[in-house]
């Protein structure tokens, strides 16, 4: 594809550039309350239909194309605005309901998620159930017009501050486990939720544990075909791995941030040259690797198995990112200031990118088995009932 931007294309960027520099000024009038403040910024990029420029304009777009959506994302990350808390509902939920959910739920949910009304969290892994989400254990059973959901789940981002979550049970225990899965919509304020934050290495607890006692949820909460979830699950994974493995925030600027780290410490020897160089040869390959979505989207191809390689290419990425910060600063980086924090805090997050979207060696097989079409592993349980699996487990 054409990497300069059309003539059209640049009327648009200048157009979002005169937008954000003349909304940014707003920041300093919202709330200082983060939540609060990150809720008030989206309404704003609502009202002027900026908030997903590819939706229609009855859901709070403004019919864009894929294109304009990157250009405003491009334009947006350039400056300093509040977290981005929302992207779990909008980048991995907001699509699941769009192509699962029911005329109501997308009523419901999506308009509000989209104006920053609503934020969301996805409670897939468990305890027992990281890498293989299908073995889950959490269990949900029909009573009346209600399920009654019962289990745990874990290294659920944002919980702490999310209004809903896309939660997926077992409802049939004798069928295959890739089979008897539903997914619900969940209202964290049910009676039953409890929510525990995480404590990391970096300090913060940006994940956390939920448990599910007797929690009741209405049978319109279902997203799409009851014991059929695994469907609805997938299309939230993909949507997920294309946008972690979307490259991050300008990852172009990266190297030449470290670059000035190594200056300021003055340690850009022969060694730590070239492995700046690595990294921006890394920053390059998550840039070409979006573009290659971006040209997928432009064809209206849904996200697909391929975003597990952009997702593999943006922990690499930011790992050895963090590695190279770490060695610049040295010894002092165990005790650094408020600037240099943030370094370690990025190299402190590497095993989390090894994990968050999918380990990198489930990721791998994703690869191997439906990219290229290489042989799959092998497996024996696809088609015993899960009660069985469950039964040799414990």
């Amino acid at each position: 594809m054409d990497l300069d931007d059309t003539p059209e294309d640049a009327e648009w960027r200048a157009e979002c550039r005169t937008w954000l520099e003349r909304n940014l000024p707003r920041l300093d009038e919202l709330s200082t309350n983060p939540v609060e403040r990150v809720k008030a910024w989206q309404a704003i990029k609502f009202d002027a239909g900026m908030a997903k420029i590819t939706w229609g304009p009855d859901e709070g777009g403004r019919n864009g194309t894929e294109v304009q959506q990157i250009i405003f994302d491009q334009e947006h990350a350039k400056h300093r605005t509040p977290p981005d808390w929302l992207r779990v509902g909008l980048d991995f939920i907001a699509p699941t309901i769009r192509a699962h959910g029911t005329d109501r739920q997308r009523a419901l949910h999506l308009r509000a998620a989209l104006r920053g009304e609503t934020i969301w969290c996805q409670m897939f892994s468990e305890p027992g159930a990281g890498s293989d989400v299908a073995g889950l254990y959490t269990s949900a059973v029909r009573d009346g017009d209600k399920w009654v959901i019962n289990g745990q789940k874990v290294w659920t981002s944002g919980a702490e501050i999310a209004d809903f979550g896309e939660v997926l049970c077992r409802t049939d225990p004798d069928a295959p486990k890739h089979h008897g899965i539903t997914a619900f919509i969940l209202d964290l304020k049910t009676p039953g939720v409890t929510v525990r934050p995480l404590r990391q290495m970096t300090g913060t607890a940006e994940f956390t544990e939920i448990f599910l006692d007797e929690v009741r949820v209405p049978d319109e909460n279902v997203i799409g075909e009851v014991d059929e979830g695994w469907h609805v699950a997938v299309t939230t994974l993909m949507n997920e791995r294309r946008s972690l493995g979307s490259g991050g925030s300008s990852p172009s600027a990266l190297p030449h941030r470290l670059a000035e780290l190594g200056r300021r410490r003055g340690t850009l020897d022969a060694v730590t040259r070239q492995q700046l160089v690595d990294v921006y040869i890394q920053g390059e390959l998550n840039r070409f690797l979006s573009l290659r979505n971006l040209t997928a989207a432009l064809h209206g191809r849904r996200p697909g198995p391929e975003g597990s390689i952009g997702k593999l290419a943006s922990t690499k990425f930011n790992v050895e990112a963090g590695n190279l910060a770490m060695n610049l600063l040295g010894a002092s980086g165990m005790a650094a200031d408020d600037e240099d924090r943030r370094w370690m805090n990025r190299f402190l997050w590497g095993p989390g990118h090894r994990l968050g979207g999918g380990t990198d060696e489930v990721n791998r097989n994703v690869v191997a088995e439906r990219v290229l079409d290489l042989p799959g592993e092998p497996r024996d349980d696809d088609t015993v009932p899960w009660r069985e699996i469950r039964g040799s487990v414990r």
